[in-house]
């Protein structure tokens, strides 16, 4: 069994955080989900900061901050952060390789209305990194994690023309693993990935 044993993973019931789940509960791993279906609302920050407690609280190795909320999930970055900063935790954060770029997100075609998602995995990205680079030996990891097109839900609308280049929610999950799996000394800042080009 890996040195992490109780993962906390948000947006546990749909798409890569059930998939994950699944991998996980396979293996052992002690597991704790927080979605809107058992009731945690992380639109809220009163939300956020409950998980967050629960989480600390639960004695959780690592948290995956996997759900997409506005806003937020830049939030449940920092506030596990300074609960775990000087620990050997890990917190990994779910972004997308479209914040690599809204200009060229725009450019392929892509509808207005995902601009604030783009926009808010980008300020994802540059939290996420931004604690990654203080990392000390022996303190909280802090991995960001950013796929290509994924085949879930949400993504239903571009199945038209990208299904060619789609990855399975499953295979995101396993790079997720991945990182669970490695050794407490090793820090991943930043796992990006994709099938293809468009």
């Amino acid at each position: 069994m890996p040195h992490l044993k109780r993962i906390a993973i948000t947006g546990h019931t749909r798409g890569i955080g059930k998939e994950l789940w699944n991998r996980l509960e396979d293996r052992g791993f002690e597991l704790k989900g927080f979605s809107k279906s058992n009731g945690y609302n992380l639109m809220k920050v009163s939300t956020c900061k409950k998980v967050v407690k629960e989480a600390v609280e639960w004695n959780a190795d690592a948290f995956i901050n996997n759900a997409y909320v506005p806003g937020n999930q830049v939030r449940l970055l920092y506030l596990m952060y300074e609960q775990w900063q000087n620990k050997p935790r890990l917190i990994v954060n779910m972004s997308a390789t479209s914040s690599d770029s809204i200009t060229n997100f725009s450019q392929m075609g892509y509808s207005a209305e995902w601009t604030p998602y783009v926009s808010d995995k980008a300020r994802l990205d540059w939290a996420s990194l931004q604690l990654a680079n203080m990392h000390k030996q022996g303190k909280c990891r802090v991995s960001l994690i950013k796929p290509g097109f994924v085949d879930t839900d949400s993504t239903a609308i571009f199945k038209d023309f990208a299904e060619d280049f789609m990855m399975t929610a499953d295979s995101v999950a396993e790079q997720i693993e991945w990182l669970i799996d490695l050794k407490r000394h090793v820090q991943v800042r930043n796992l990006s990935f994709d099938v293809g080009n468009m």
